[in-house]
């Protein structure tokens, strides 16, 4: 895996808005939009701000609502738009499977990179009106990821994703969440994986805590 082939391209920008029925929904941004350490603000003023700037963005990639419409049939409709997965950037050719912990984006004129993987919850159950969504989600390898923000800047849609820098080559997400999520994960990865300083604490601490119970 290379950083020439790989690319992605955003497709939109979301954010939270509130609704007439006071309810929050993810709509898609028109226009430049900055980012900062701790969120995103579009310049109609919408703007998602979050302390802990290991989870400044959330990115969701598009390819994998052919899966859910194909998982959820009679619910199909509720994957016709990005936003139901809480993403910040839905984009297409970057997944789980192509993204590694560590890596470094340009993106616009920004630079961000990926600090650990988005660890679904009863948030999803109950959204996709299913007790197993968040299993089916982390064994798929399709929860999305996070990023903290290196370089502030401006993202606009259709901006393309360039990898500027790959610290953990050979650990894709999907593998990182395999040891993670998976039953009996081997020690000699999960040494490995507690060397990668550059993960967000909440996944360090249950690297670490796996540790532990091997001992």
């Amino acid at each position: 895996m290379t950083q020439q082939n790989v690319t992605g391209t955003l497709v939109s920008i979301l954010a939270n808005q509130l609704q007439p029925d006071g309810s929050m929904r993810k709509v898609a941004l028109q226009g430049p939009v900055s980012l900062h350490a701790n969120g995103l603000r579009a310049e109609n003023g919408i703007s998602e701000n979050y302390p802990d700037t290991d989870c400044a963005l959330m990115q969701y990639a598009r390819e994998h609502y052919d899966f859910w419409r194909g998982h959820y049939p009679a619910k199909a409709d509720r994957f016709a738009t990005p936003g139901i997965f809480g993403e910040n950037l839905s984009s297409i050719g970057l997944t789980e499977q192509n993204v590694c912990p560590g890596d470094i984006f340009a993106l616009g004129t920004a630079h961000i990179q990926v600090s650990w993987g988005r660890e679904a919850c009863q948030t999803m159950a109950t959204r996709l009106e299913d007790d197993d969504a968040p299993e089916i989600m982390h064994r798929e390898a399709r929860n999305g990821w996070f990023y903290r923000v290196l370089q502030p800047g401006e993202i606009q849609r259709n901006d393309r994703f360039t990898l500027l820098d790959r610290v953990y080559a050979g650990w894709p997400l999907s593998r990182v969440q395999a040891c993670l999520f998976g039953i009996n994960p081997d020690r000699a990865d999960l040494e490995t994986l507690n060397t990668f300083t550059l993960l967000a604490a909440s996944w360090r601490e249950q690297i670490e805590a796996k540790l532990r119970a091997y001992r």
